[in-house]
């Protein structure tokens, strides 16, 4: 009797850790199975890392990418940056990162470790800048950091390869118009540079071409200012140097020059229709961001206006888009891994992070399960992704 009865209890013992074991596994995992928002859970090895600057709250995101396309926050993240914090850019090596910080009037810099993800801010961060920073590039060869102050001026900055401390080349800062959107020639030759202010409200705008010193990464005005639609903020060139393409968020068109890698000239080719005044605010799409994919047969521009990304033909020219998928609300930054395999969308307004994934062959984008996923911080607006090492 007494074997029978300690029998007894094992078993109603095994039973109740057993539904202990599942009870836990549902509350972990979720009814539906879902792991994409669990920071804990992460479908498939972690293959790069994206690096959110969080405008609202300042500080910086760090997220690990799975094979899969699912996002879950690393260890130490969030990093602080400054009040602001907006626009982001990596050198060519992955090894430094640096924020505009835009209410701050500086420059971030941090070390990546490219295994784990951790941010360390480098020696001397942040670096100040003129007033407003927005955009920031960085040069093909990795010695220079560029910074479009708003209020007028280009920042330039040589960037100490031992330690990413940043000194200011000389005659820094630059007279400029009203910097906003910056990018740097693939040959490493010029810098484009998109003036936000120029006409004022829906009057046209201008980009300005500036010669990049290779020895001292100072710059000198070349060309005439090249006149764009209203507000051009989104800018972005191909690998190849043959085009630069421009999202005119208050014209509502994306725009294509070709470039002369020889003189830094610009030619307007065209470019996508502007929204008619007669149409109602869901079809006014407010072009903001712009990436190529690294095939350099696609093109992804973020629509704040109309909570969407869009996707757009690149290898025959200019070309309508192709297809336009929902994000979350008042998408901003754009990023692509550089595999090309996901784009990545940061969501200002809900603090999400959009995550695709990405038909090479046709450009078509699919919805990562779980997706969106926290960004980690307040008013995401910047996305940097370099691979995991």
């Amino acid at each position: 009797m007494k074997s029978e009865i300690s029998r007894s209890n094992k078993l109603r013992f095994l039973s109740v850790i057993f539904g202990a074991m599942i009870a836990l596994f549902l509350i972990v995992n979720g009814c539906g199975g879902s792991m994409g928002n669990n920071p804990m859970m992460q479908a498939g090895p972690t293959t790069s890392f994206a690096f959110v600057a969080n405008s609202g709250s300042g500080n910086i995101s760090v997220l690990a990418i799975s094979s899969s396309g699912s996002l879950s926050t690393v260890n130490g993240s969030p990093f602080s940056a400054g009040a602001g914090a907006e626009f982001l850019a990596v050198d060519p090596l992955h090894r430094f990162l640096f924020v505009s910080n835009q209410s701050a009037a500086s420059l971030s810099a941090f070390s990546i470790n490219t295994s784990t993800g951790m941010l360390t801010p480098v020696p001397g961060s942040p670096f100040s800048t003129g007033a407003t920073p927005h955009g920031v590039a960085v040069d093909p060869a990795g010695k220079f950091v560029f910074v479009g102050n708003e209020s007028g001026s280009v920042s330039a900055f040589s960037i100490n390869s031992g330690n990413g401390a940043l000194t200011p080349v000389p005659g820094s800062p630059f007279a400029a118009t009203s910097p906003f959107g910056i990018t740097v020639s693939p040959s490493g030759t010029f810098l484009y540079v998109t003036n936000t202010n120029t006409g004022g409200g829906l009057s046209p705008s201008s980009l300005s071409t500036f010669k990049i010193d290779g020895a001292t990464g100072s710059l000198t005005a070349v060309n005439s200012p090249d006149t764009t639609g209203a507000t051009p903020i989104g800018i972005a060139a191909d690998p190849n140097g043959k085009f630069l393409y421009l999202a005119e968020h208050m014209t509502e068109s994306v725009a294509t020059f070709s470039a002369d890698p020889s003189t830094g000239a610009l030619t307007r080719m065209g470019s996508t229709p502007a929204a008619p005044a007669s149409c109602n605010v869901s079809c006014h799409l407010a072009p903001l961001r712009v990436s190529i994919h690294p095939n350099e047969q696609f093109m992804f521009v973020s629509n704040v206006g109309g909570n969407s990304v869009s996707v757009f033909s690149i290898n025959n020219g200019p070309m309508p888009a192709t297809a336009t998928m929902a994000t979350g609300q008042h998408p901003f930054g754009t990023a692509l891994d550089p595999m090309g395999n996901f784009l990545l969308v940061a969501n200002k307004v809900d603090n999400t992070i959009s995550s695709f994934a990405v038909n090479a062959a046709t450009g078509g984008l699919m919805p990562v399960s779980g997706s969106p996923f926290s960004s980690g911080g307040n008013g995401p607006t910047g996305i940097a992704i370099v691979a995991k090492q």
